[in-house]
């Protein structure tokens, strides 16, 4: 019977030396003697993790499924693949971190398996500027008239308005994180000396679905026009 130790993570067994996953399934508080599966690894010549989100779903049984989604692929030198779906994440990292490292290759991050779709870019108003709303918050970018404004709404009545010269960015920066399962792209201006961060393009939605080349070349674009550097944080591959 396997014992706690023999598992990398979760239900798998990993066994360096003959390049063999196993999987165990549970019985009660320990685990069954045979494995459900067993896969000993052919060459292998890539391995990607896929990380993705999605509307929560509900499952034949009437069960709630999670959000987020989370696959390993190792892709076979000669054909085929082995294909593991491990919604958690620190397992699938594990598991992906094993195999490549048994092959000498690193893991390849993507976001979900069918791929990145582009339109996620913020569209221009009927004056082609740039809008961003947030909160109590919007911010205006008019390129042609080189102001960037900020109208925030009171708390009782009425908003209080401040406008910036777009001379005076000091420079752009296009940032991503992701909370739970969404996923956001901020293309921020930092102003004047005191260098005040000011979110002037912005992209929330489901993790891993975006394109992050999409959001390169606007962002650089956008720097070019204004003549401001541009720095890019860690974005997805």
């Amino acid at each position: 019977m396997p014992e706690p130790g023999d598992f990398l993570c979760g239900n798998w067994v990993w066994d360096g030396l003959l390049k063999e996953l196993r999987f165990h399934e549970r019985a009660g508080k320990v685990w069954k003697e045979q494995p459900e599966a067993v896969e000993r690894l052919q060459p292998v010549k890539s391995v990607t993790w896929y990380r993705w989100s999605q509307a929560p779903m509900v499952s034949g049984s009437g069960q709630a499924m999670g959000s987020r989604m989370s696959r390993v692929v190792a892709e076979y030198e000669g054909g085929g693949d082995l294909t593991i779906n491990e919604a958690e994440r620190d397992c699938a990292e594990k598991l992906a971190d094993a195999i490549a490292a048994a092959f000498g290759l690193n893991v390849r991050h993507a976001g979900a398996p069918t791929g990145r779709h582009g339109g996620n870019l913020p569209e221009r108003d009927s004056m082609g500027r740039l809008v961003d709303r947030s909160g109590r918050s919007e911010t205006m970018l008019d390129e042609t008239a080189g102001e960037l404004t900020i109208a925030t709404k009171k708390r009782v009545i009425g908003k209080s308005r401040r406008v910036w010269r777009t001379s005076e960015i000091r420079r752009l920066e296009l940032g991503y994180e992701v909370r739970g399962p969404l996923e956001r792209y901020v293309l921020s201006a930092l102003m004047g000396p005191e260098e005040e961060r000011v979110a002037v393009a912005s992209y929330e939605g489901y993790e891993g679905w975006a394109e992050p080349g999409e959001w390169r070349e606007f962002a650089a674009g956008l720097a070019e026009r204004l003549g401001a550097e541009l720095r890019v944080g860690d974005l997805p591959e």
